[in-house]
């Protein structure tokens, strides 16, 4: 069994038997792995909490050729990302980031730019960014480098330019923006307003950081995330299973901040 090197991030995993973890792994080298770790439920496991969620490492792995199913050998941390579990909506939004992409990808694929941009985005969201804009750049981003690079700047039914400003749609199934004139036609138009046309025209072409942060009204990043997602559920054939619990975050009220505390006169 040859022994590999890489970086890695931990995107899921579970356990086997009494005592050992099936981990998944997005890797630098070699996209998707999955591998035991053994022991690694033990007390006194030589992995110690190496092997969370989100956290980025380097990853020495036996590959057993011919199987999805290799052997770790070590996983020495880089950064942690422990500030994604420090407060709820961080930890919804990092957890549908890795959902996204291990739904969307196989073992033995090879990572292309995925890899940096996972850490792109855990990196957004562990600085407490907020995450709405950051995941509506992760998700364009991450369809294009998929394959799935939609069409933005003609209409994909009659292929004329579609103008700046004006009444638009997009459709996933037919993977692009449509005029009103074919919309009618389409199975699936989400309305794109001139400010959510801009971000995806934008998002692609500008570096990660800047997309994520950009400053977008509420009802522009509800028209991005309802075309994007049904985008996405077009390419991989379902939707992401965190997307509810996303949802349900975002939808809970705030916590009440805590009252001053006050000193004797």
């Amino acid at each position: 069994m040859p022994l590999r090197a890489t970086q890695a991030i931990v995107i899921g995993g579970y356990n086997l038997g009494e005592a050992d973890r099936i981990v998944v792994f997005f890797s630098r080298g070699a996209g998707k792995v999955r591998a035991v770790a053994a022991g690694a439920r033990r007390i006194r496991s030589r992995f110690g909490g190496s092997l969370e969620l989100f956290t980025y490492g380097r990853l020495l792995y036996f590959e057993r050729p011919n199987r999805d199913l290799h052997r770790v050998s070590e996983f020495a941390i880089l950064h942690p990302y422990a500030g994604l579990c420090a407060e709820l909506g961080r930890l919804a939004a990092g957890a549908y980031a890795v959902d996204l992409l291990r739904g969307a990808v196989e073992e033995g694929e090879p990572p292309g730019g995925l890899f940096d941009l996972l850490l792109g985005i855990l990196t957004e969201l562990e600085e407490g960014r907020p995450a709405a804009p950051a995941l509506r750049a992760y998700e364009v981003r991450l369809l294009a480098l998929l394959g799935y690079l939609p069409e933005l700047r003609r209409c994909v039914g009659c292929r004329r330019a579609v103008p700046e400003a004006g009444s638009v749609s997009f459709s996933p199934r037919q993977g692009g923006l449509l005029c009103p004139v074919c919309r009618d036609a389409a199975p699936d138009p989400f309305p794109v307003g001139p400010e959510a046309l801009g971000f995806l025209r934008g998002a692609l072409r500008a570096e990660f950081r800047a997309a994520a942060r950009a400053a977008l009204a509420l009802a522009a990043l509800e028209e991005l995330g309802a075309l994007l997602r049904a985008a996405y559920q077009e390419r991989v054939g379902r939707a992401p299973r965190s997307a509810k619990f996303l949802e349900a975050v975002a939808a809970s009220p705030a916590p009440a901040p805590a009252p001053a505390e006050q000193t004797a006169p």
